[in-house]
């Protein structure tokens, strides 16, 4: 049988598959419509609330703007008469009110008489729902809030709060502040839980009252960081219920605290109608899948080794073996892919070749740069900093050792300072002897090329001091640093290059580390504009350099 009858057999199991998947995705579009249904019925629920107790806001605080206009209420206030609840209450003997509070002009409470008749009597915890200092300055209408009361058999209770300025004439002399009962949301509540698991509640000062909720459920309702817009989302409680939620804001722009009524629905009944659905989804499924394990079974068979070979191979490719080769076996297509992997395979190991070379023999930056193509042969003028680092008495150092000596200690050394530079970003451009030559700012600036610089070279002494106290001999090393414009880019033929830099502030720079005592890092003038103040530095006179017609200013870098 040919490979293209095969693959239509696989075609079939791949149609039995679609149709599964097809179902599934009808359970998904279940599950959207759903939650727009909910939404929808989110906001009828809230519309209905808000529309029903607004009206009634509206009416109360009509009614308390015309009680606090009282004269006999305002010269009361004025004059700080004693009497003053007793007045109020005769003032607002006409009003549906649970309780009442005053303020005074500067937002301060004034104590309730203890016979009741400012409501609430004997019950402590209403000053601190009460934003005294805020209200103080509402002179303008009045303030709607909530908050929730323990009444009198422990019970929580909400309360609507109004808060009117007490003004005549433009003087302002307090503030009423009464509170109603919103009796209407446990009755919302239990109305919604007959309604396909609706539940209506109130989200007052980190409190959920008005419904009976799951406690992660009002955990994760009080939770909402987002205190001043509305919000829709979901929560799965700890027994796996999924709750969908939305929270609209009871009193927009008002000085009192923020409230929320929260609509929330279970999702159990649909979970369980989804759950179905997935049986029977499973059920025709299983009969797919054995109707095409039957079509399959010689076409999995003839596949599963050479694929599974394969799979192997290219997970040692990227464990890096690639001396890794696949057989020219089986069919003529799976040999075409054989022979495909092999020669990607040799690619890349080639390339893993040439790239170790190349890590060895140049800075990692100039080599990921090479590799990219982004160095090429030519120059270009680039602000850079470049520093020398030289080994002190390396001659008398030297004298009397074998080679393979001198290799291990300029190893040890080049090693420390290489790992140094490169953990500042610097780039080793060169090892000549007992010296380095780094650059900061190419091939690549970072904005504080000469900062990191001058931070590398007293993290280069540190680390020379630390290897000098664990070591036999010591070596002592000097480093010179200049700044400025070069022409930096690769020197050579099309076929052999170096990336390196070229120009008057390179031979300063080594003019400046030849003329460095042991322990010390000599700076020019560029580089010594270019660090912040937090590097201690000493101006030395003037140096006379080879190469150079005047003496050459110069600093000395003691600390950061």
């Amino acid at each position: 049988m040919s490979l293209r009858t095969r693959l239509l057999l696989a075609m079939l199991v791949v149609v039995a598959l679609t149709t599964v998947t097809s179902l599934l995705l009808a359970q998904r579009q279940n599950r959207a419509t759903y939650r727009t249904l909910a939404n929808d019925l989110f906001t009828l629920q809230s519309r209905s609330w808000l529309n029903r107790q607004g009206a009634e806001d509206r009416t109360a605080a009509a009614q308390l703007e015309q009680l606090a206009a009282s004269v006999r209420l305002f010269a009361a206030m004025e004059e700080n008469d004693p009497d003053i609840y007793n007045i109020a209450a005769d003032e607002l003997r006409q009003g549906n009110y649970a309780f009442f509070r005053l303020l005074d002009r500067q937002g301060s409470m004034l104590e309730p008489p203890p016979d009741g008749r400012a409501g609430l009597a004997g019950l402590k915890g209403i000053a601190e729902h009460i934003p005294a200092a805020a209200l103080a300055r509402a002179q303008g209408r009045a303030q709607l809030g909530y908050v929730v009361l323990n009444d009198r058999d422990g019970t929580e209770a909400p309360y609507r709060i109004l808060a009117v300025p007490i003004v005549s004439f433009g003087t302002h002399v307090g503030t009423l502040v009464s509170g109603q009962p919103v009796a209407d949301i446990v009755a919302s509540g239990e109305a919604g839980q007959q309604a396909a698991g609706l539940r209506v509640a109130l989200i007052v000062a980190n409190r959920v009252v008005g419904a009976s909720l799951p406690d992660s459920l009002a955990a994760a309702l009080r939770a909402q960081d987002d205190r001043t817009t509305d919000a829709t989302g979901s929560h799965a409680t700890e027994d796996g219920e999924t709750w969908l939620f939305s929270r609209s804001r009871l009193n927009p722009g008002s000085l009192l605290p923020p409230a929320w009524l929260a609509s929330t629905l279970s999702t159990a009944a649909f979970d369980a109608e989804q759950r179905a659905l997935g049986w029977r989804i499973a059920m025709i499924g299983l009969l797919a899948a054995a109707l095409a394990g039957l079509l399959s079974l010689v076409l999995s068979r003839w596949l599963s080794q050479p694929i599974a070979r394969l799979v192997r191979a290219t997970h040692a490719i990227g464990e890096g073996n690639y001396a890794l080769r696949l057989p020219l076996a089986g069919a003529r297509e799976m040999s075409q892919l054989s022979a495909s992997f092999n020669d990607m395979a040799a690619g890349l190991e080639l390339k893993e070749r040439y790239h170790s070379v190349l890590q060895q023999v140049a800075d990692p930056q100039v080599a990921e740069g090479l590799i990219a193509g982004h160095v090429k042969l030519g120059g270009e003028l680039r602000d850079v900093t470049v520093m020398f680092c030289d080994i002190r008495g390396y001659t008398a150092l030297s004298v009397g050792r074998n080679p393979e000596e001198i290799i291990e200690l300029l190893n040890h050394h080049m090693s420390a300072m290489t790992a140094v530079v490169q953990a500042h970003r610097g780039v080793i451009n060169q090892f000549a002897g007992d010296a380095i030559m780094a650059l900061f700012g190419a091939p690549r600036s970072y904005g504080d090329d000469a900062e990191r610089a001058v931070t590398c070279a007293l993290a280069m002494m540190a680390e020379r001091e630390r290897l000098n106290a664990i070591v036999h001999e010591p070596v002592r090393v000097g480093i010179g640093l200049a700044s400025g414009e070069m022409v930096a880019g690769c020197i050579g033929a099309e076929n052999r290059n170096d990336y390196t830099v070229v120009g008057e502030r390179v031979n300063l720079a080594a003019r400046l580390c030849s003329t460095a005592k042991s322990g010390e890092v000599l700076i020019d003038e560029i580089t010594r504009g270019r660090i912040s103040n937090s590097f201690a530095t000493t101006a030395v006179p003037p140096l006379t350099l080879k190469g150079f017609a005047t003496p050459m200013p110069a600093y000395l870098v003691t600390r950061a």
